[in-house]
């Protein structure tokens, strides 16, 4: 009684707001706190929104969210079966928006804060494509799509930093590539963290492979995008990975494949090597391995670029290389097809 009344007292009670969640979400959290995210953040939660949060909370009033009734959510839909990211994710964004209300002064606390899950699973190590299927692959692919999915490979860059990639970010004389944007769906942005923001070394397999590319290439100027559609454009990932690479992937019996399982060929091998975990954090751009490891730096040192080197000696086998050489004659009539665009 005495907390209830402390707040008359001193004058700082305020009408406790009828508003409901929805109303919250579209007309406050939307307008003024998702625009601060990065593009491909935004999208992300708006499906999750959608799909998993707004159908529970969309009716209720904003201050009858309370710990007990979001702890009672998480439970059921456990017990539903959905995965165990899944709803985390969906809870991370409710605490979210829950946390702005408490911002904008809807809410006194964030009622989502101490709700607890269940250990979470052992996950299961995402199925690599090995050498003779890589080879494969890269086999049914036409140029440019064919260096692209072999450098992420050679380099672990991530799909939206290669579609990013310009010219001028690569220096081929001293092999190496600045990490400075990325690209969602046809939006620049910058990179996914801090540590994102990296150069690092390109083998001299890699270098080759992009000068050929280069010598082909209809736009050449620094801030010209290295893989551009038909446009100068960057492509949409969704879209090459729906009409180049999937088909190309099923054609040669290996299913379903994602833009990652080439990061995850680049990362098998670091550690296949034992590169020093400095390294290999350098390398892929995760935003740290613990909170003691430093910031990213500018300097490619001679252990880093030795161990890029030990990379591509162990994925651009002969039969790689063979396959990486391309068709001039054919290639150079043969634009970029419009339909990735």
């Amino acid at each position: 009684m005495e907390e209830r009344l402390r707040e008359v007292n001193h004058g700082t009670q305020r009408p406790e707001s009828g508003i409901s969640f929805g109303a919250f979400v579209e007309t406050q959290w939307k307008v003024l706190a998702l625009p601060n995210f990065k593009a491909s953040t935004q999208h992300g939660y708006k499906t999750v929104l959608r799909v998993h949060v707004l159908p529970a909370w969309r009716t209720w009033r904003l201050r009858d969210v309370e710990r007990l009734a979001i702890q009672s959510w998480v439970s059921d839909q456990f017990r539903r079966g959905k995965r165990w990211q899944v709803v985390r994710n969906a809870w991370t964004l409710l605490s979210s928006v829950l946390e702005s209300a408490v911002e904008y002064g809807y809410l006194p606390v964030n009622p989502a804060r101490g709700v607890k899950f269940p250990q979470k699973p052992i996950k299961q190590k995402p199925a690599i494509i090995a050498g003779d299927d890589f080879v494969k692959l890269l086999g049914e692919l036409r140029e440019p799509y064919r260096t692209m999915v072999s450098l992420i490979a050679a380099t672990d860059l991530r799909v939206g930093e290669l579609l990013a990639l310009r010219w001028g970010a690569l220096d081929l004389e001293t092999g190496t590539v600045a990490v400075r944007e990325s690209v969602f769906e046809g939006t620049f942005q910058a990179p996914k963290t801090q540590r994102a923001r990296r150069t690092i070394p390109l083998g001299p397999k890699a270098v080759a492979v992009l000068r050929r590319h280069r010598e082909i290439a209809i736009r050449r100027e620094p801030d010209d995008l290295v893989f551009p559609n038909s446009k100068g454009d960057p492509f949409r990932e969704a879209k090459l990975l729906q009409r180049v690479l999937q088909p190309a992937a099923e054609r040669v019996g290996l299913g379903r494949v994602t833009w990652h399982q080439f990061r995850h060929i680049h990362s098998s091998l670091l550690n296949d090597l034992r590169v020093p975990a400095k390294i290999a954090q350098e390398q892929l751009g995760h935003a740290s391995i613990s909170t003691t490891l430093g910031i990213y730096t500018h300097v490619v040192d001679a252990s880093h670029r030795s161990a890029i080197e030990a990379v591509e000696e162990r994925l651009f086998v002969e039969t790689v290389s063979n396959c990486l050489e391309p068709a001039r004659q054919l290639e150079t009539a043969v634009p970029v097809s419009d339909s990735v665009n």
